[in-house]
């Protein structure tokens, strides 16, 4: 009786060291999990670019234009007019094409002016109203959008800003009157033999302004 007693005393015992023990154990294991876990962490790295001021650029491009070959050119120059017996009127073998570009990123408003000196012989005689002056807005070197034509009497102080040419750039187009429907300004005629021969000179002025 006393041996059972015994026994069932160190049972008892047993027991009680192994929930001891099992408890010392979740602790040892609680506190090492909450002393190895990753504390949130964050670092901020500045970024930044500067972007230079451009303001005031200016460039004019004169193009000749003969069939589909444009080739680089420092005047409107129409040469010696060629006689078409067809339409009995004098044409030129070439037009020409005028782009305007602007390098500007200041944020200012600019305006591209458009102004014109007489194309004359003399004080009398002039082909102010036989060259048609087409407008344009370019979005690539083949795509473009009429913005007005006129006849290079009507073409003076003729002025676009940068936003009505927002995403694109002014190009210009000089030619002598046709005398074909639809191709011609209002008040545009074709070079006949009513206009007396000689060499017309004048000249155009892009002005850019803020």
């Amino acid at each position: 009786m006393l041996e059972n007693n015994r026994n069932r005393e160190k049972s008892i015992k047993e027991v009680i060291k192994m929930k001891n023990i099992l408890i010392c154990m979740v602790l040892v294991v609680t506190v090492f999990c909450a002393t190895s876990a990753w504390a949130a962490a964050s670092q901020t790295v500045t970024v930044n670019a500067t972007v230079p001021t451009m303001t005031g650029g200016l460039s004019v491009t004169v193009s000749k234009v003969t069939g589909t070959v444009w080739t680089t050119a420092s005047t409107i120059s129409f040469g010696t007019l060629t006689w078409d017996n067809v339409n009995k009127i004098f044409l030129p073998a070439s037009y020409y094409a005028v782009d305007v570009g602007v390098t500007d990123n200041s944020g200012t408003v600019w305006t591209l002016t458009h102004t014109r000196v007489s194309l004359q012989k003399d004080a009398t005689n002039n082909l102010n109203g036989k060259v048609n002056v087409s407008f344009n807005k370019q979005t690539s070197s083949s795509v473009g959008t009429l913005l007005a034509k006129y006849s290079y009497t009507n073409s003076q102080n003729i002025a676009y800003t940068k936003t009505q040419l927002s995403g694109g750039w002014l190009r210009i187009y000089y030619g002598i009157g046709t005398g074909q429907a639809g191709q011609d300004a209002t008040g545009v005629t074709p070079i006949g033999m009513d206009t007396p021969a000689g060499t017309y000179t004048g000249s155009v002025t892009i002005t850019l302004t803020p």
